[in-house]
């Protein structure tokens, strides 16, 4: 039943991979109707294809994955079809040359490595966090199966309430990188030789908030500072009250309760460093980016190592990992934006002399 499963949802992995990309271009040129537009489709299909080919038809696990894949076709479908309508748009305004360019098409040699360049650090922080969690499960086992179990509810717990933060993350990525650019080009005109009565005007464009990537930044971290604290609430309520609902044994409850208030300050610390790493994301600063995933790992995989002697302690590893990511990203972008303003006010002040 597994392989039949796996089998038919390859089929429409093309797509898939095709649909993700979409959503990256849609997001990155501020459209973010059509990628929700594409969960709705999706999920309604999926529901009403799981009704009546699982349910009515009795296809069993083979239903389930025709639902599936005909909802992740139609989703796909809608943001491949949106980015070809915008990539048309765009090339009617640009040159003979560009509108020749066709809508799928193998990259060169210079933009394969530039794509290289880019991705290769955002794999490899993927593939980092995946060994991270997958630690977690691994050691978590060791102490045997009750305490597996209750893990496997903790972390779904967490992971539910971590989408909070990947919405953050996602959106500074989608709307830093504009701001930067539009700030880079402030800074560019104020440093050639226009009139001062013109660089005034720049340096007033520059300090309008709507427009200032360091504002954007502080609204994004207020945002995950709330979103945070109803997390770290919410997911220990669950934890620590509700164990209940998942389990009937007293002992996984009771070992949910004592883990809990480790998962709600990881809660809590998460969507904050989330916003933070997306904002790194978005000024393209991937050797910082990769070599804190490198010490944060390490520090992990050890803490897992050398230092959980009970499955509690799993718990105080998932925190330590979350402390030290938000202090290394927190100070990055404090120097990072301190710096840049500091340069702002020192070219604001000479226009102005």
């Amino acid at each position: 039943a597994a392989l039949d499963y796996s089998r038919i949802r390859s089929i429409v992995s093309p797509l898939a991979v095709m649909g993700l990309t979409s959503q990256a271009v849609l997001l990155c040129s501020q459209d973010t109707k059509t990628p929700g537009l594409a969960v709705l489709v999706a999920s309604l299909v999926n529901i009403i294809g799981d009704y009546i080919l699982v349910a009515k038809m009795n296809w069993g696990i083979r239903g389930a994955a025709w639902a599936t894949s005909m909802a992740s076709i139609l989703a796909n479908g809608i943001l491949v079809r949106k980015v070809w309508q915008k990539m048309q748009r765009w090339k009617d305004k640009q040159s003979q040359k560009v509108q020749d360019v066709p809508f799928l098409s193998l990259p060169n040699r210079a933009a394969f490595i530039s794509l290289i360049q880019l991705a290769g650090p955002i794999f490899f922080v993927l593939i980092g966090k995946i060994m991270g969690y997958s630690s977690m499960t691994i050691t978590a086992g060791s102490f045997g199966i009750a305490p597996l179990a209750c893990h496997n509810v903790l972390m779904r717990v967490f992971f539910f309430f971590a989408t909070c933060g990947d919405a953050l993350s996602h959106s500074a990525q989608t709307f830093l990188p504009g701001l930067l650019y539009r700030k880079k080009l402030h800074e560019e005109a104020m440093s050639t030789s226009l009139t001062t009565t013109a660089k005034n005007e720049d340096i007033e464009s520059t300090n309008d908030d709507s427009t200032n990537p360091r504002t954007f930044l502080k609204r994004l971290l207020f945002f995950s500072v709330g979103a945070g604290v109803f997390n770290s609430l919410a997911g220990r309520y669950i934890a620590n009250s509700a164990g209940g609902t998942f389990t009937t044994d007293s002992s996984l409850v009771a070992l949910m309760s004592r883990a809990s208030p480790f998962m709600g300050l990881a809660n809590f610390i998460h969507p904050i460093t989330m916003t933070l790493e997306g904002s790194i994301i978005a000024g393209r600063d991937a050797g910082y980016l990769v070599a804190t995933y490198v010490f944060s790992l390490v520090l992990l995989l050890s803490q897992l190592r050398y230092r959980c002697s009970e499955f509690v302690a799993v718990y105080h590893a998932l925190l330590l990992f979350q402390i030290v990511r938000i202090i290394q990203f927190g100070l990055r972008v404090w120097k990072r934006t301190s710096v840049s303003q500091k340069k702002l006010i020192e070219g604001t002040e000479a226009c102005a002399a």
